[in-house]
């Protein structure tokens, strides 16, 4: 059946669009259904398209059913803002993207050259301190202590790496310590179980605690003190004592005095005179001073009044004469030969002090040996006796005690105790490097003052025994 359709209809535009469609090439859907529409002739001009019906029009057989898709949402974690701020560091900063190439157009030279950055490039300098090397045999040094690194390194990774194959070690055989691992220097009698095991973690594995420092087990707990020291000592040894006291104190005040002299004596100093009369004179500049006659100019100095004297009077070029000229030429030339004459003198006294500078020379050079041998055995005898650094402090220094004869008493209930025990222990473990060096940080109390609040309940009597009470406690 032959249709002809305008493209402009009346009668189907009233169809329903979703009955009929046009059929797709290729859609797959069924035989057309068999339709008869009657269509008025087209009018004058307009196009017409010929074809079956069946190739122009589809039945819609789904209607209005819309499909609802339903957002199914993957169980994803949301990521944290840390772990959100870690997913931007690969991307490129806004503020780098102004850098970034925007051109579609590609490099036309693929193969460009790379700029080395600067200092990568071996300059005149490098390749001179390079051949300095070589020639020393610093580099040859270098690349044997980096073969025998990595050698090491190796080495260790393997024994990491490397599983126990052999286990002929019998935990249960013995009943001692040692056997199980626990260092020599805890097993005994005196230690308990738990003494010996108390460094070991969960994980059962030993950590022996590291060994104590040389001064501690060297240097005594407690030094004896000085015999004069004593509540009855003998004349000798209380003598010796004050004269070590002494020479402690002088050289302490030497030492102050020298601070002094290179600190504070360094910058002179005004006396309050000086300083009032220096104050005066400042002051008094542009006022009228009173009339000195010391400072008068002479008389006789003074021109008269009828005598003219020029401030600057004219000099006369006179020239000079042929024999004044000689005789200068002379002198210069004297002059020049006893100069002359002295460094020829001057020579030969150096050649002869030769030998004087050559064992002056040589004194000097065996001196310095000599001081460089002792500070480099006082250097290493330091190094060995020296305390662990185990902070910026200094240890304290143990002062000489001293008893004044007037406290010696002869009898020990009569002795007034004058040191204090926990202070002298702690600076003792402080010595020896058991204790690290520390400050005192105590503050002294600031003193307030205090007032008595007044009433009319308060007497005067009140008031005597409050300030009383202050008095007695400043006391």
């Amino acid at each position: 059946m032959l249709v002809t359709i305008q493209n402009h209809y009346p009668m189907l535009d009233n169809l329903n669009p979703k009955l009929y469609r046009p059929n797709k090439p290729g859609s797959g859907c069924g035989p057309p259904i068999a339709r008869v529409c009657t269509i008025p002739a087209p009018p004058e001009g307009a196009i017409q398209l010929i074809g079956p019906f069946e190739e122009l029009f589809v039945l819609d057989t789904k209607g209005n059913e819309v499909e609802i898709k339903e957002d199914v949402k993957p169980d994803i974690k949301p990521l944290s803002a840390k772990q959100q701020k870690r997913a931007k560091l690969a991307e490129t900063p806004k503020c780098f993207e102004v850098l970034l190439p925007r051109s579609k157009v590609p490099d036309p030279n693929a193969k460009r050259n790379t700029v080395k950055k600067v200092g990568s490039r071996a300059t005149d300098l490098s390749k001179l301190s390079e051949k300095r090397q070589l020639a020393k045999g610093i580099l040859q040094r270098k690349l044997e202590l980096m073969k025998k690194d990595k050698k090491l390194a190796v080495e260790k990774r393997k024994k990491a790496q490397s599983v126990r194959e052999t286990y002929d070690k019998n935990i249960w055989e013995q009943d001692d310590l040692e056997s199980k691992g626990i260092p020599e220097t805890l097993v005994d009698d005196f230690i308990s179980t738990e003494a010996q095991l108390h460094n070991v973690p969960i994980t059962r594995r030993l950590r022996s605690k590291p060994p104590p420092p040389k001064t501690v087990v060297t240097r005594a707990a407690v030094e004896v003190p000085h015999p004069g020291v004593s509540y009855n000592p003998s004349f000798k040894e209380h003598q010796e004592l004050l004269q070590e006291v002494v020479q402690h104190e002088q050289k302490m005040m030497k030492r102050e005095a020298h601070l002094y002299r290179v600190t504070t004596g360094l910058f002179s100093k005004v006396t309050p005179k000086e300083k009032e009369e220096n104050w005066r004179e400042e002051m008094s500049a542009g006022l009228p001073q009173p009339h000195n006659p010391a400072t008068d100019p002479d008389p006789e100095d003074e021109p008269a009044d009828n005598e003219y004297k020029a401030v600057n009077p004219p000099v006369r070029n006179k020239k000079k004469d042929h024999k004044t000229r000689r005789k200068q030429k002379e002198r210069l030339a004297e002059r020049e030969v006893l100069k002359r004459k002295k460094i020829d003198k001057q020579k030969i006294t150096d050649i002869y002090k030769l030998r004087k500078i050559q064992a002056s020379v040589s004194k000097k050079e065996d001196l310095d040996a000599e001081s460089r041998v002792k500070r480099t055995s006082k250097r290493l005898q330091h190094a060995a006796t020296a305390l662990p650094a185990l902070n910026a402090h200094k240890t304290p220094v143990r002062e000489p005690e001293f008893v004044d004869p007037k406290l010696l008493t002869g009898d020990l209930r009569k002795i007034s105790g004058s040191g204090n025990l926990l202070r002298d222990r702690f600076q003792s473990l402080q010595r020896r490097g058991a204790l690290a060096a520390s400050k005192i940080m105590m503050t002294k109390r600031k003193k307030l003052k205090k007032y008595f609040k007044p009433g009319h309940k308060v007497t005067d009597q009140d008031v005597d025994n409050f300030l009383k009470r202050s008095a007695a406690k400043d006391h």
